[in-house]
């Protein structure tokens, strides 16, 4: 027996689930580099569905000057297409959700194409970082992460720049 290849289209595959794709309407939220669709999706989970974002990375400098970090939710992020950079901080002092560790202290590492990191509840981050090739990376987030459990902190005037 043989089985044709079809096309993945949402209604093709609706008796089978949800296809998660590039939203078409416009993001929710936009950097150098990067836009965001929050909630494009949502998976359903016994105390809490989580939402699937798309976030669709351009090779950009290689620094940040934000972060943030959910006390409430982990957070998967899955790259699809290619390698990212991911800068993660410590999850310190969760009684203070705004208080953000010394630079000093951030990491990035290597997400390669088919591996995915789920952050723990706290732990400080920003959008990925695409490096030579624009990609996308799958997000799942406790629904409601963006509107009721995030600590934003900017610091513009004192950019951390990424080596390598």
């Amino acid at each position: 027996m043989e089985l044709p290849i079809k096309d993945l289209t949402a209604d093709a595959f609706a008796r089978y689930g949800r296809v998660v794709a590039r939203p078409t309407a416009s993001p929710d939220a936009a950097g150098p580099g990067w836009r965001w669709w929050g909630e494009t999706t949502v998976l359903p989970a016994e105390d809490s569905p989580y939402g699937v974002g798309y976030l669709e990375l351009q090779p950009s400098e290689p620094s940040f000057d934000w972060a943030e970090r959910h006390m409430r939710s982990v957070e998967m992020l899955v790259p699809m297409g290619g390698d990212c950079l991911v800068y993660v901080g410590p999850p310190d002092h969760p009684e203070e959700p705004d208080r953000l560790p010394e630079l000093e202290r951030f990491e990035v590492f290597r997400v390669r194409q088919g591996q995915a990191v789920i952050l723990e509840k706290g732990v400080w981050h920003g959008a990925p970082l695409a490096l030579d090739q624009p990609l996308t990376v799958v997000v799942l987030l406790r629904r409601g992460t963006g509107v009721g459990d995030v600590s934003v902190v900017r610091f513009a005037e004192t950019p951390v720049r990424i080596e390598g």
